[in-house]
């Protein structure tokens, strides 16, 4: 059986753009390494979701660890957990973010602002709003850091729509509305609205915002909500997949998602400025959790995508030639036969426009002894299309990595309970034979 290392360059995938000479940032770049792995392996094109999906990073890594058909706890949960802050099991929260509003035709309107230092100010009116009950639900605030909370809701349901406009920049405070028509969905979108308006009579009075305002500061007048869920019980990764698991990664979520999948976590630097240093650091953290006895190693760097939001396509063409220098450590691995090395991408991150993501797939390349070779040479969007292993969706790559590092659970056999990908951890039975 072999070790799987997973490297997932986010939002590396982007668009054609004319000043690239009409290639994406990922093919303009100079990238040897990752060209070299695609030269040694298979290839193929990969849908995060489904064609044209536009995920959030973390319900394309539910996909991609197999997840696909279980309980997906929404992000509040797996922010809150990566902070320290633990929800209660099977208890529906959101977050809850303080911002700044003014009233524009009766419209909360929200100032393009993001208050990401006002930690101190922040804590003192989270206090101010922290309990408040409305037709049943009882609202409970668990404070974060800077401007973020996790909104507890007891009594009510995760089943309704976000207030927070997120990605649609210029738009007011959203209304609450429930997903359905359930009872408890009706009511607690009710719930939440009669709480936002509370929270913003309550903060716009309150000491520390007029001490802004005569200093000249925004008030920190409004909360918003998004991301509605619940934590439930999952199976763990090594019971789904047969594998002990570690992920690096240098963003709270991601230490929530680890807890989430009971995953060990590596805690590493991010180095925005100089990107091989982090994939060098990262590639030796996973290499030191192999020989610790893990036995998948997911390698997680946002640079790609940090790239992409500057909106500049070359900028994240230079940033992803920066990254590729960083993987050059990965030849130096002893015993390298012992391992499958697969890269790929979360999604696609657009350089230029409006969307925050895009629905576009992203390229897959699998190197390993006993790996079927296509004739791809490079790391790209485009010639991704044409390797062996064709069109997939990210539900589709963790049985192709199992199979490729003989770890695939056999299907006409039920050896243990679960009814995951991979080898699951057999339970010998024990005794001693009794005559009747």
């Amino acid at each position: 059986m072999k070790k799987i290392l997973l490297i997932l360059l986010d939002g590396i995938g982007d668009r054609i753009y004319g000043e690239l000479d009409y290639l994406t940032p990922l093919e303009f770049a100079k990238t040897p390494n990752l060209d070299l792995i695609a030269s040694k392996g298979a290839s193929a094109s990969v849908y995060p979701i489904n064609p044209g999906f536009v995920p959030p990073s973390e319900l394309a890594h539910f996909h991609l660890f197999g997840y696909e058909n279980t309980h997906y706890p929404g992000r509040a949960v797996l922010e809150s957990l990566g902070y320290g802050v633990i929800p209660p099991r099977d208890v529906p929260v959101v977050h809850l973010g303080l911002r700044n509003v003014k009233m524009n035709d009766g419209e909360f309107s929200i100032t393009p602002w993001w208050p990401s230092t006002e930690g101190q100010d922040a804590l003192e009116l989270i206090k101010s709003i922290s309990t408040f009950e409305s037709n049943g639900v009882v609202f409970e605030v668990q404070y974060i850091g800077n401007s973020d909370s996790l909104l507890i809701m007891r009594n009510g349901s995760e089943e309704i729509t976000d207030s927070d406009p997120f990605m649609h920049t210029g738009q007011p405070v959203l209304k609450i509305l429930p997903l359905n028509s359930k009872a408890e969905a009706v009511r607690t979108a009710d719930a939440l609205n009669n709480y936002l308006l509370w929270a913003h009579q309550v903060l716009s009075r309150h000491a520390v915002n007029i001490e802004r305002v005569r200093n000249g500061k925004l008030p920190l007048n409004m909360v918003v909500t998004k991301w509605p869920g619940r934590d439930q019980s999952l199976i763990g990764f090594e019971g789904l997949n047969g594998l002990k698991g570690k992920i690096l990664a240098s963003a709270p979520m991601y230490k929530g998602m680890a807890k989430v999948f009971q995953m060990d976590y590596g805690d590493m630097l991010e180095h925005e400025e100089d990107p091989a240093l982090e994939i060098s650091e990262k590639l030796d953290a996973a290499f030191q959790a192999f020989s610790g006895g893990c036995n998948f190693v997911h390698l997680h760097t946002k640079i790609a995508d940090e790239a992409a939001h500057s909106h500049s396509p070359l900028a994240k063409a230079n940033a992803i030639s920066a990254l590729d220098q960083g993987l050059s450590g990965l030849w130096n691995w002893p015993n390298l036969e012992d391992y499958i090395i697969a890269i790929t991408a979360d999604h696609s991150t657009p350089s230029h426009g409006p969307m925050l993501h895009s629905g576009e797939s992203v390229p897959l390349s699998i190197m390993g002894q006993g790996v079927r070779v296509d004739r791809i040479n490079e790391f790209s969007e485009r010639s991704a299309v044409h390797g062996s292993l064709g069109q997939l969706c990210s539900r589709d790559v963790m049985p192709i990595l199992l199979n490729a590092a003989n770890r695939s659970r056999f299907l006409g056999g039920r050896a243990t309970a679960y009814s995951g990908y991979g080898l699951s951890k057999y339970i010998p039975l024990k005794g001693e034979y009794e005559k009747i």
